[in-house]
């Protein structure tokens, strides 16, 4: 297994078991990337979006249904990959209710401002309630060999999806968002 490079730091299974972890612990994922990628020395800055307009439909299930209250009138799609230092860490997707946020919020959410970054005024909670995580050798592969797991003419490789509900601090949901991150933040 891939676990320690020079400056001992962990890759492969192990770095993805530990990102999963500490995403799961924070209220806003964008801070804990920035955090994870300037301690890993690849990219620095600010963390951006690229969204994919119009975006393409995009099926909800069940369970994000239900972390909605079960009912999706008024759902707003955004689809986009999160970036860093112009390195696509994420690819995300999020239904949200465009009513209950600001005027302010939802310009925002028209350009390239992180979708928790653009309601943090809201002081949302966020709850997890999905994890999966790819197999151990489907990372290592892509940690083993980063340009053939990146390669154009293949899907990226993620090795884990978080799904989370955002709620206002009352209980009513925001959004639910489907997050997979890729490789490039374990190698």
């Amino acid at each position: 297994m891939v676990e320690v490079i020079a400056r001992g730091r962990l890759r492969g299974a192990r770095a993805a078991e530990a990102l999963s972890a500490r995403l799961l612990l924070t209220q806003r994922a964008t801070r804990a990337l920035e955090d994870w990628c300037g301690e890993r020395g690849f990219a620095s800055g600010r963390i951006t979006v690229r969204r994919h307009d119009p975006p393409a439909p995009a099926i909800l299930d069940a369970g994000s249904l239900a972390a909605l209250g079960g009912d999706a009138h008024g759902l707003t799609l955004r689809r986009v990959d999160i970036r860093l230092g112009g390195i696509t860490l994420v690819d995300a997707v999020n239904w949200y209710f465009a009513d209950r946020l600001t005027a302010a919020m939802g310009e925002l959410l028209t350009g390239d401002t992180p979708f928790g970054e653009a309601i943090a005024d809201l002081a949302p909670q966020r709850r997890t309630f999905h994890v999966a995580v790819a197999p151990a050798e489907v990372i290592e592969a892509a940690v083993r060999d980063p340009a053939d797991a990146a390669a154009i003419d293949r899907p990226p490789v993620h090795v884990f999806e978080h799904r989370a509900a955002l709620a206002l601090p009352d209980g009513t949901p925001i959004a639910v968002v489907h997050e997979r991150y890729r490789a490039v933040l374990v190698g």
